[in-house]
């Protein structure tokens, strides 16, 4: 149904495109903080060719199997800091897109690229306290609440670590 194939520079145009006429929050909602709004073709090339991180970046499209349509992005983090975990971050469906079971089948994907291909046995992600609807999809998928970290200068972006541990992974 779908697949996750290496984000390319072409593709960018259509991260810009989700994020047209959208405001801070919604960019800060997928991305966190790493990009700053408004978000440009420069910060995700940046991203995409960035050699110089202390982590390895995987950085995903979400593609439909049967049209080759991408309708999402989704990244893997694997940080040198800590090599026991890979990190799953920047998910984002296309608005359209959402409440089809995708975001699902692509987190699935992204844990078994994790499992499969780099060997960990625990995968995390943070996810908005707000985001109700992203809490219930990882919770579908098997990942538990862990840690909510209170964000002082506005609550309304206090975030939960989300963690997938061992026998639950792929």
């Amino acid at each position: 149904m779908v697949k996750l194939i290496a984000l390319e520079k072409e593709d960018i145009i259509n991260i810009l495109d989700w994020n047209k006429d959208k405001d801070a929050d919604f960019l800060m909602q997928w991305a966190g903080s790493y990009y700053t709004y408004p978000i440009t073709e420069e910060q995700i090339i940046t991203r995409l060719e960035d050699k110089n991180l202390k982590s390895k970046i995987y950085i995903y499209k979400i593609v439909l199997e049967n049209t080759r349509e991408m309708i999402g992005t989704i990244e893997l983090f694997l940080p040198e800091n800590n090599p026991e975990i890979a990190v799953i971050g920047r998910f984002l469906i296309e608005e359209s897109y959402r409440g089809n079971g995708y975001g699902e089948k692509s987190l699935r994907e992204i844990v078994k690229i994790a499992v499969e291909e780099f060997g960990f046995k625990k995968v995390v992600l943070g996810v908005f306290e707000f985001n109700k609807s992203a809490i219930r999809c990882y919770e579908k998928v098997g990942f538990v609440k862990d840690v909510l970290k209170e964000h002082v200068k506005n609550p309304k972006f206090n975030s939960y670590t989300m963690t997938l541990y061992g026998e639950n992974l792929v």
